[in-house]
């Protein structure tokens, strides 16, 4: 399948997912979460959730705004239980990671890294392109260490079954999210969806 195909593909199995879930019952059984920081290939990851069959959700801003930003955690669990994996925001927050946890008992985490060089490239033209402004790099890259160490503290006596590190670049990364999940094994790598 070309890329063109995957993505008209991917965009209307999204849109039917989104659709089909509101009408869904709720379930507060396990479910996948992305939890790796922005700009580490949260999207990819969270497509390649879609095509492993998972119902997904990424970034929603009325969740994100009408939610997260007023501390109603009720509505956020109650909308994550009609899905079955989760990227970006705001899923990855560290205030929600463990509840998150506490609620979807037996839950799947997937932690993102990515080397300090392209991360930077990645979130600088993301900021200039989509707020038209110059990030401070510096101080956006500590808050990616910040994160990635409280994600590594939470994490740290938990076993490998529930919890993966991953690097999207990984020639074998899409392979190893298979496994980790006991999917059929149907790639190596990892598809590269939202290039800045």
């Amino acid at each position: 399948m070309n890329k063109t195909l995957l993505n008209l593909y991917l965009s209307i199995k999204h849109g039917m997912i989104v659709i089909q879930s509101y009408f869904r019952k709720s379930n507060y059984s396990s479910k996948v979460f992305c939890i790796g920081y922005n700009k580490t290939g949260t999207t990819s990851l969270g497509k390649s959730l879609e095509l492993l069959g998972y119902r997904n959700s990424s970034f929603n801003r009325t969740i994100w705004r009408n939610y997260y930003a007023k501390g109603n955690t009720s509505e956020i669990l109650k909308y994550a239980s009609k899905f079955d994996s989760f990227d970006d925001l705001p899923w990855l927050k560290e205030d929600m990671i463990p509840v998150l946890d506490q609620t979807f008992p037996g839950s799947k985490f997937i932690y993102l890294e990515r080397d300090e060089e392209s991360w930077k490239k990645s979130m600088y033209n993301w900021r200039y392109k989509t707020f038209e402004e110059y990030p401070d790099l510096e101080e956006s890259f500590n808050d990616y260490q910040r994160h990635k160490s409280f994600v590594m503290n939470y994490f740290k006596n938990r076993s490998k079954n529930d919890f993966l590190i991953l690097d999207i670049k990984d020639k074998v990364g899409f392979k190893k999210l298979s496994e980790f999940l006991n999917k059929k094994v149907i790639r190596d790598d990892f598809p590269h969806f939202n290039k800045t």
